[in-house]
């Protein structure tokens, strides 16, 4: 163990990047960074053009709507809610929008389900399956 006395000037004075200051210095006269391939695994890729829910869609006019649903479910709610803030329209927006969302998820999983007891069982089987998973909610 160790008898030394720690003081907070110790830890004040201490560089504590000089290591890192270093190794920046030393990769300034490495030369150029590689270049990365053409051809890569996607990461870094710019997709934003190709992405309905990215600013750059919606400036070229190809978004969905979230904008312009967001613009009016704020504007109706701070109309309706007495004392509202913008915050609060915030949280019921996404509120909202996420109980559509598991909602119609929920939806498009018992029609897969139940096309699929169709295709497996026969018409009259997937109903009463349908029927039991429906009585377990």
């Amino acid at each position: 163990m160790f008898n030394r006395k720690s003081t907070n000037a110790n830890i004040t004075q201490h560089d504590w990047a000089q290591r890192d200051r270093a190794i920046f210095l030393r990769s300034l006269h490495a030369g150029p960074a590689p270049r990365v391939p053409a051809a890569s695994s996607g990461w870094g890729t710019d997709v934003t053009g190709n992405d309905p829910r990215s600013v750059r869609a919606y400036l070229a006019g190809k978004g969905d709507a979230r904008t312009a649903w967001w613009n009016l479910f704020s504007k109706v709610y701070m109309a309706v809610v007495r004392g509202a803030t913008l915050e609060h329209a915030m949280y019921a927006y996404h509120l909202v929008h996420h109980s559509i969302t598991l909602a119609r998820l929920g939806f498009a999983n018992s029609v897969a389900q139940t096309a699929a007891d169709i295709e497996q069982k026969g018409v009259v089987a997937a109903a009463h399956n349908s029927m039991v998973r429906e009585m377990k909610r």
